[in-house]
């Protein structure tokens, strides 16, 4: 066995073989969070859950997260660890060759051959996206693999659909990831499954920058901020100001957050500390940016997201260091924040059905990926298409089994082609 497919997810990853079956990585789980962290007391570089643990148990280091979204970036090019300078891509090889190291021991045979998935557009700019396939695909090869090929995730998750078919249908694929949601119209089918070559088969495909991390930036956004000094004010010379918007903003990205630790922010909550009219909450702020609890917090917010799923309330608890947070949500409230993102779904859908000819019926609409479960985002399906015409799988691991499915050397569908 030296093929497999590789799902590279902003928040997590998996990797599956040709026959579909998606390999158990991590303490018999069969996803592996896309995160690595470098403890400060030893060289040690950790990665998945193993990361996850150490950070959780003292987070005296530096912790790495979201890496995939930094890809389209020409800002984000290089980043200091340890004195030493490392590319983005040679961090995401780092957790690549950890995944590609595991399977190994797994399976007893190194795997050399890879089907990453890759979303339907890393950018609206041509050269950002093929910039971010290139960063991927280079990150890939210093992990070790030597032959790299791409499938776009929405077609990935796809081909696990079609292997539950037992007739040729054409099918809306909507794969829901944290950093964005991806759609694509394709037939689908056993007439089709058998046939090497499947780009005829796509009729349109599309994508939009609305996912996971944005739903639970809509709850930190409208709900806890005033929990680190939204509405407060401190002294600048004679006058009294409003925390800056762009300290507040950084706030709603688990993954932007550290960036607010540089020395002119850290320098500015100190003055903030001295003088605001709400000092627990610039405590709060202080203690979130200082000691790196933002991918705790976020842990809280997701939390209380995934219950919203199937109760009509829930309850945000995070207790660390200064920061005391219990603030009930409603799902009503919740799909009230997240209204602007549905609207942006729907926009997007309704961009991918006006490129498909008008005559063409869709026979069925599959739901993949972690906002799949949101009932805001299943309710708007199913309004465009009927309850009757959803169609669900893992949520989580559907991608990586299509990839796994499209290892096969006979099947041409490449992000490239």
């Amino acid at each position: 066995m030296s093929r497999c497919g590789l799902d590279f997810g902003t928040s997590n990853s998996a990797i599956a073989l040709a026959t579909g079956e998606v390999l158990r990585l991590e303490h018999e789980a069969r996803l592996s969070r896309s995160v690595l962290f470098f403890p400060e007391d030893t060289l040690d570089v950790l990665a998945g859950g193993p990361a996850i643990e150490r950070y959780l148990e003292d987070n005296a280091g530096r912790f790495i997260q979201s890496m995939k979204t930094w890809l389209p970036s020409t800002t984000f090019t290089r980043t200091q660890i340890r004195n030493r300078t490392l590319l983005l891509e040679e961090l995401i090889a780092i957790f690549l060759r950890s995944l590609r190291a595991r399977a190994g021991e797994v399976l007893g045979s190194e795997l050399t051959e890879v089907v990453m998935g890759r979303p339907a557009r890393f950018s609206t700019d041509p050269k950002a996206d093929a910039f971010a396939q290139a960063r991927l695909h280079k990150a890939a090869e210093l992990a070790g693999f030597r032959e790299v090929s791409f499938v776009i995730e929405p077609i990935a998750a796809a081909l696990t659909y079609e292997a539950t078919l037992k007739r040729d249908e054409l099918v809306l694929v909507a794969d829901f990831g944290a950093g964005t949601s991806d759609l694509t119209l394709m037939w689908l089918g056993p007439g089709r499954r058998v046939k090497g070559d499947r780009r005829v088969d796509v009729v349109a495909s599309s994508g939009v920058y609305v996912g996971g991390d944005r739903f639970d930036a809509a709850i930190m956004k409208h709900k806890l901020l005033p929990y680190f000094g939204q509405g407060s004010t401190y002294e600048v010379g004679f006058k009294r100001m409003p925390i800056p918007t762009y300290v507040l903003s950084r706030l709603l990205s688990w993954n932007e957050m550290s960036l607010i630790r540089e020395k002119s922010t850290r320098q500015l909550i100190d003055q903030m500390l001295k003088t605001s009219d709400s000092k627990p909450a610039i405590e709060a702020l202080h203690d979130l940016v200082m000691y790196n609890l933002g991918y705790r917090l976020y842990r809280a917010i997701e939390q209380a997201k995934v219950e919203l799923s199937t109760k009509p309330k829930a309850t945000i608890v995070f207790d660390d260091e200064r920061i005391h947070i219990e603030e009930k949500i409603t799902r009503a409230e919740f799909d009230r924040f997240c209204k602007p993102l549905i609207d942006e779904l729907e926009e997007c859908t309704d961009e991918l059905l006006a490129r498909a000819p008008s005559d063409l019926k869709i026979d069925s609409v599959f739901l993949t990926g972690g906002s799949s479960q949101l009932p805001s985002v299943r309710a708007l399906f199913a309004r465009k298409f009927g309850e009757g015409r959803l169609r669900t799988a893992d949520a989580f691991t559907s991608v990586a089994e299509g990839l796994g499915r499209a290892a096969d050397s006979a099947f041409q569908l490449s992000a490239e082609g």
